[in-house]
C-alpha cells in the first residue's frame, strides 16, 4: 500500500452503491493509500481527497463537496476501450478530454490484449446522421435529459445538412452495422464516439468527453474532420487507464497525478 500523503489530506474511496465494483475499490484504495472504503448509495463526506465509482447514487454531490472543501476529486469509471480488463482513473474530471502526448507502445499493447484495431478512415460513408443516446444517469448528471438534448440538438443539426437522421439508444445491440450506413455520428459524450473513431467515422460531441480531441463541429457536419490523427488520441487515453494490478501496485495514482489537467 501507498503510504498516505496526510499533508494533502486524507484519502477516502466511495464505491456509491456499485454492486460489482469492489475489486476495483480495493485496488485503488490500496494503491493510493486511502485510509477507508465506503459503498453505501449517497454517501457522506468524510473530508479530504475523495476516490469515487461512477455518476451515480451521490457520486456528483461529493465531487462538489470535495471540491468546495479545497480538495481533489478522482473518479474510476468503465475503460474508454477494452473494459472489464482496464478500468479509467481521471483526477478532478469524469473523462480525460484534452489530448496528452504520449507514445503509442501503451495503446497498441492494449489493443492487442483486447483484439481492438484502428481501422482506416472511411472516406465513402453512408448517407445518415447518426445520433447516439447517452444513459440518461449522464444526462442527469449535466442537470439535462434525452429529451431536452435531442431537442436542443436536432434541430441545429437540420440548420447546416438535410441529411436524413436517425437516432439509437444506448446498448441497442451491435453499433458497427448502423456505423456502417452513417455519414457521421452525433452524441452527447457518450462512449459511441470511440466506437466510431476505431471504425473510422467522424464525430460530433457536444459536450467535453474523450472523443473531444477528434470531434468535428456541427456547422462542419458535411465536411467532418477525416485528416486527424487518431492514434494520437488512443495513445493519450490509455494512459488514463489501468489494469486492477497498476491500481494495486500504485502505478495508476502515480501517473494520473502527473497529469496537470484533467476535463
Amino acid at each position: 500500500m501507498v503510504e498516505q500523503d496526510t499533508k494533502h489530506g486524507s484519502i477516502y474511496v466511495y464505491g456509491c452503491g456499485t454492486p460489482i465494483r469492489q475489486n476495483v475499490l480495493e485496488a485503488i484504495a490500496s494503491g493510493s493509500g486511502a485510509i477507508d472504503i465506503f459503498n453505501e448509495e449517497y454517501p457522506k463526506y468524510r473530508g479530504g481527497i475523495s476516490i469515487i465509482w461512477g455518476l451515480m447514487r451521490g457520486a456528483k454531490e461529493l465531487m462538489a463537496q470535495t471540491t468546495a472543501a479545497g480538495f481533489d476529486y478522482y473518479q474510476i469509471d468503465n475503460a474508454y476501450f477494452g473494459r472489464e480488463t482496464y478500468f479509467r482513473l481521471t483526477k478532478n474530471g469524469t473523462q480525460l478530454s484534452n489530448l496528452l502526448r504520449r507514445d503509442e507502445a501503451r495503446y497498441k499493447d492494449q489493443f492487442s490484449k483486447c483484439a481492438l484495431r484502428l481501422s482506416t478512415w472511411k472516406k465513402k460513408r453512408g448517407e445518415k446522421i447518426l445520433i447516439c443516446t447517452s444513459s440518461p444517469f449522464l444526462y442527469e448528471f449535466y442537470n439535462t435529459s434525452i429529451d431536452v438534448w435531442l431537442d436542443k440538438t436536432v434541430p441545429i443539426i437540420k440548420k447546416y445538412t438535410q441529411r436524413p437522421i436517425a437516432i439509437r439508444e444506448k446498448q441497442l445491440g451491435n453499433i458497427e452495422h448502423d456505423l456502417s450506413n452513417s455519414w457521421i455520428l452525433v452524441t452527447h459524450s457518450s462512449a459511441s464516439a470511440l466506437d466510431a473513431l476505431l471504425y473510422g467515422l467522424p464525430v460530433v460531441t457536444t459536450e467535453p468527453c474523450a472523443a473531444s480531441p477528434m470531434s468535428t463541429l456541427i456547422s462542419e457536419i458535411e465536411r467532418p474532420r477525416i485528416t486527424a490523427n487518431r492514434a494520437s488520441l488512443f495513445a493519450s487515453l490509455a494512459w488514463g487507464q489501468y489494469t486492477l494490478e497498476e491500481m494495486k501496485n500504485g502505478f495508476a495514482w502515480k501517473i494520473v497525478n502527473e497529469i496537470k489537467k484533467n476535463v
